[in-house]
């Protein structure tokens, strides 16, 4: 099985003692100035946000059309994404499973975009959802706990 190549992560400064750890672990993790620099410096965006945290956080971030935003929030749609953000970009929420660590994750992702199954077939299987209906009960069936940590994400992707 041929293994791949680490991507470049870029941290947001929000989460600062778990950022500077992976900075420090990992050599293609960088921690950037803020969120707009993140977005600015990022192909694909995941944002790994609270769901109340959100319209602080995301505010005054701007997102390119020329890219793809990977959204963990639970209870956050599509189209208020995009209009936060400002962006026509593709949006694809995702629910994993905190399996991720182990790689083993069922990834429910709504609506299937070529990046964004990539990314979560690399940590397990990806169940691409047909609605966002169908998206919505995933974590009550699943009892998945969403989101899973985003640390751990990052870990299982640098392995």
């Amino acid at each position: 099985m041929r293994r791949r190549r680490p991507p470049r992560i870029r941290l947001s400064p929000r989460g600062a003692r778990t950022a500077a750890e992976l900075s420090q672990r990992y050599p293609n993790v960088r921690v950037c100035a803020d969120n707009q620099d993140v977005a600015n410096r990022s192909e694909v965006a995941v944002l790994t946000v609270r769901p109340q945290d959100r319209a602080e956080v995301l505010v005054r971030v701007r997102v390119g059309d020329d890219g793809v935003v990977i959204s963990l929030m639970a209870g956050v749609g599509i189209g208020e994404l995009r209009e936060t953000l400002g962006t026509g970009t593709p949006v694809v929420r995702a629910i994993p499973q905190p399996t991720v660590r182990e790689r083993r994750s069922v990834t429910v992702t709504c609506p299937s975009h070529p990046v964004a199954d990539d990314l979560f077939d690399g940590l397990g299987v990806v169940c691409p959802s047909r609605t966002s209906r169908s998206h919505e009960r995933a974590p009550a069936s699943t009892g998945v706990q969403v989101p899973s940590p985003v640390d751990d994400m990052i870990r299982s992707v640098l392995r």
